[in-house]
């Protein structure tokens, strides 16, 4: 007779997967998700440029969760039932637990604006950047110059332009606009990042809109409140995301557009037997929502769904400091400890080792097929990241270039 506690995880990218890696086979571990592909989301900016491509950033996750002795179902999970301890899914199925974790992360935001659903490109996924990196190489290909708009001067915006720069500043006739409705890039980061990076873009053909927003996109235009309307020939859409309906139509949330009310155990402040972590999850604390982060509440959160399981009492999340490693393309990368910002092209490589060291620590090269993915993706790095850091030699002059900002 089977008695483990059953453990349902919804949703597996950072949090969910890092939450199932937590927890042993001596618990009977259910995680459903729509995708087959676990995709590192911190650098799908790359694809934009071709320095990454799409298979190297997607790990699959039967093969992770089985090595792990869980039982993954690709499906879409249509709703909770939390007091009556099931998850059912749009095939049909109901899947019974002790405990659920909910990772579903969010949805892309276009806070319902005219002509975003239909003619800005989203930047959320693998396949979303892969697309925009296809528009880029048409535009790139026909030869007669092209008007980017990107919104949204966030981490993703930045990061895109950086790497649209990366491929394409050389370009004839090119044309970059950045709209951003608050009056700094990265809002909420230290105001001397901001100014650091619209100095290091004024060579080139970018074109800052802050503390303006958009009014809506058309097919060939994205018109600002401020009256402005921009040429565009490829809209990329980073204006950040809105919590996941599953939230509110489960009783998670007390509307659609707020994300999951926890305590400071990750435990649910609405259900007792229902865990919320990363992106999905509000503590009373706030929490920037990064992979890092994410990271840590999937293994706090099965820490505590094992404490809940036995009824001993749980422990509270309590969260790394917040440290970013963002990068301009091939122009500069910038480390982020707080307020306190340094620069220079020698940080490059090490955002390159987190990429490689994470997906190897998620999906170890014990067997062939992940040993294979993780050679290709080594090897793909040191081409298109770390030789062109110390080629031509007088490239080395740049590296010694390691400085503060704030």
């Amino acid at each position: 007779m089977n008695d483990r506690k059953k453990v349902v995880i919804i949703g597996s990218n950072f949090a969910g997967l890092s939450c199932a890696m937590n927890l042993s086979s001596q618990y009977a571990v259910t995680v459903i998700d729509a995708s087959a592909s676990f995709e590192f989301l911190p650098n799908i900016h790359e694809l934009l440029s071709g320095v990454k491509s799409a298979g190297l950033l997607r790990l699959p996750r039967a093969r992770i969760l089985h090595r792990l002795g869980h039982q993954f179902v690709q499906d879409t999970v249509s709703g909770i039932d939390a007091e009556g301890g099931s998850v059912r899914t749009a095939s049909g199925e109901n899947f019974d637990f002790d405990a659920c974790v909910v990772a579903v992360g969010g949805v892309n935001n276009t806070y319902g604006l005219p002509g975003v659903e239909n003619f800005a490109l989203p930047f959320k996924s693998v396949d979303d950047c892969a697309r925009i990196r296809e528009r880029l190489e048409k535009l790139a290909g026909a030869g007669e110059g092209m008007s980017l708009v990107v919104v949204g001067g966030g981490l993703e915006g930045v990061e895109a332009l950086g790497e649209i720069l990366r491929a394409y500043r050389h370009i004839p006739d090119l044309t970059v606009h950045l709209v951003e409705g608050g009056n700094t890039l990265l809002p909420g980061g230290a105001a001397a990042l901001s100014s650091e990076i619209l100095r290091k873009c004024q060579p080139y053909p970018v074109t800052f809109h802050l503390g303006d927003r958009v009014k809506a996109v058309t097919k060939t235009r994205v018109r600002l409140v401020s009256g402005k309307s921009l040429k565009s020939d490829l809209t990329l859409w980073t204006g950040g995301a809105a919590p996941s309906p599953l939230l509110y139509e489960s009783g998670l949330a007390t509307s659609t557009d707020t994300w999951a009310a926890v305590e400071p155990s990750l435990q649910s402040q609405v259900f007792d037997n229902l865990f919320v972590i990363g992106d999905a999850a509000e503590l009373p604390t706030s929490v920037s929502k990064q992979a890092y982060h994410a990271l840590d509440m999937g293994s706090h959160a099965a820490t505590n769904v094992k404490r809940f399981l036995v009824h001993s009492p749980l422990k509270p999340f309590k969260s790394g400091p917040d440290i970013s490693l963002i990068s301009l393309g091939d122009i500069d990368t910038y480390l982020v400890l707080g307020q306190r910002v340094f620069a220079g092209p020698a940080l490059a490589p090490a955002k390159e080792l987190i990429f490689q060291a994470n997906m190897a620590r998620l999906d170890p090269p014990v067997r062939m097929p992940a040993a294979l993915e993780l050679h290709a993706r080594y090897w793909q790095g040191i081409r298109e990241l770390t030789v062109p850091l110390f080629w031509p030699p007088s490239a080395l002059k740049r590296l010694a270039n390691l400085r503060m900002v704030a």
